[in-house]
């Protein structure tokens, strides 16, 4: 069977679930080598990553600039490709399939607002992180359940344990050598910046502390605004660090993750969190639960009990390292040999 693989980002910094993906493509192919695959992508970074002899990839550049131009390549030019390779089944990272395409078409998504009811109805299997994203789709798009599989991430390779020297250099380097408590997901609305300082103004209110809150986020004039007029302003610091060498760094010597909005890249930054050995802290019925489970310390969707849920984990340390403990038990389970036996799985699910 020839699989074709569209994968654009191979040639960029990368989100984490991008970088997911970057990280199980090779585990997939080599599970399945009596499959012949075809990496279509921008270009190759040389030197990344290691492929099984039974893959090929085919540099191609998509026209971006506008909706139609992409509709073109997808629904005009792509088709040839795949013909020409004699492509049996078509997996797509791009939150999107070819509409003019016959071969099975396969989704995986992250970015589910941008999934059309178009391409998921052309998609034979629409793959997502969590079982809440599941739910979510099934309830904007009205769709049976079937059509939508769960593949549970891993963490990132750069996520490692390191030892308190390491940290210390860390901390010198980003928070001025004192304690942070850390956000190191997306932004659903540029508002909630201000409900994460909020929770952060309900802990140092109760704890006057040295401590810091770091946040992995590009600054942009609305985050500047907002900084400018926060009271612990000099506690907070805004870094766009989008070298996952440099993400690891900054997760493994936090004292605490902190993610308390439910965004979808959530459950890849608390995996992260946990293989670094760092507690999280997340709200009730959150996609964390789905992967941390009792690894997590849970507060309402409030600023104030967010607040305080940080600082239960400032007074309680034997707390604090029995969820690290929980954590590192629990990340066993999340790895992209698993990621990657699940995702062939999915791809070889009789056509109903």
């Amino acid at each position: 069977m020839n699989i074709a693989v569209w994968a654009p980002f191979l040639s960029k910094e990368v989100s984490d679930f991008e970088n997911f993906i970057v990280e199980t493509i090779p585990y997939f192919m080599g599970q399945h080598q009596d499959n012949k695959f075809f990496i279509l992508t921008d270009t190759a970074r040389s030197g990344q990553f290691t492929f099984s002899g039974n893959t090929e990839i085919i540099i191609t550049r998509p026209q971006q600039d506008n909706a139609l131009l992409r509709k073109i390549w997808w629904d005009v030019k792509l088709p040839p490709v795949l013909k020409k390779i004699k492509a049996d089944q078509f997996v797509s990272f791009d939150e999107r399939c070819s509409l003019t395409v016959a071969i099975p078409q396969f989704i995986f998504s992250n970015e589910t607002e941008r999934l059309s009811s178009s391409f998921i109805k052309k998609a034979q299997s629409v793959f997502v992180i969590s079982e809440t994203i599941k739910q979510q789709l099934i309830k904007s798009h009205k769709i049976s359940g079937e059509k939508i599989v769960v593949i549970y991430p891993s963490p990132g390779r750069c996520y490692s344990l390191i030892d308190a020297t390491k940290k210390e250099d860390i901390k010198r380097e980003y928070s001025e050598g004192k304690e942070f408590y850390l956000y190191n997901s997306s932004f659903k609305e540029q508002e909630d910046i201000i409900d994460l300082l909020k929770s952060f103004s309900q802990f140092k209110k109760r704890q006057q502390s040295s401590f810091k809150l770091l946040i992995l986020a590009e600054s942009n004039p609305f985050f500047k605004q907002t900084l400018s007029a926060y009271k612990y302003r000099n506690d907070v610091k805004l870094i766009g660090a989008k070298d996952q060498k440099i993400r690891a760094a900054i997760t493994t010597a936090a004292y605490a993750v902190v993610l308390p909005f439910n965004s979808n890249e959530d459950i890849i930054a608390a995996l992260n969190a946990m293989q670094s050995g760092v507690p999280l802290i997340a709200t009730k019925n959150s996609g964390v639960n789905e992967v941390a489970d009792d690894a997590a310390v849970y507060a309402e969707m409030d600023i104030k009990d967010i607040g305080e849920k940080m600082m239960q984990l400032y007074t309680n340390e034997s707390f604090r390292s029995m969820l690290i403990e929980k954590g590192r038990e629990r990340i066993r389970e999340y790895t992209h040999e698993k990621a990657a036996e699940s995702l062939g799985q999915a791809i070889r699910r009789p056509i109903k």
